[in-house]
């Protein structure tokens, strides 16, 4: 995933301090090292922080389905492009808007098959 991807995911994805009650987002290392420890620190206030084992579930979950939604849409762009660059060629312009709700279409199929989730907010617990 590329680093304009990266802050497209991670921006759907929110974290909860429960000592301050501040909500916060963080680069995708620091959630990668989150699912690994299960456990951070919140840039806020300092607490430690501890995830529970359903958030760290659905984390999991939430971050692989944003990695398919990124291959599909990189399988899917590849063919959309070189077959609009071939519509544009052979009609022209008003072909290619004519292809356009195509791709747009395609993009919604994709939306709804792989990245149906909202944006999610993981609470955390006070580390011990």
């Amino acid at each position: 995933m590329s680093s304009e991807e990266e802050k497209a995911v991670l921006k759907e994805l929110d974290f909860e301090c429960p000592s301050c009650g501040s909500c916060f987002c963080e680069e995708s290392q620091w959630v990668a090292n989150l699912i690994e420890f299960k456990t951070a620190t919140c840039p806020d206030c300092s607490s430690e922080l501890a995830m529970g084992e359903e958030d760290e579930s659905r984390l999991v979950e939430f971050m692989k389905k944003k990695e398919r939604f990124g291959k599909a849409m990189f399988v899917f762009m590849l063919p959309y492009m070189i077959g609009g660059l071939a519509v544009s060629l052979y009609f022209g312009g008003l072909g290619f808007m004519l292809y356009m709700p195509v791709g747009i279409a395609g993009f919604a199929l994709l939306k709804v098959l792989f990245d149906n989730q909202s944006d999610m907010t993981v609470r955390f617990n006070l580390s011990e």
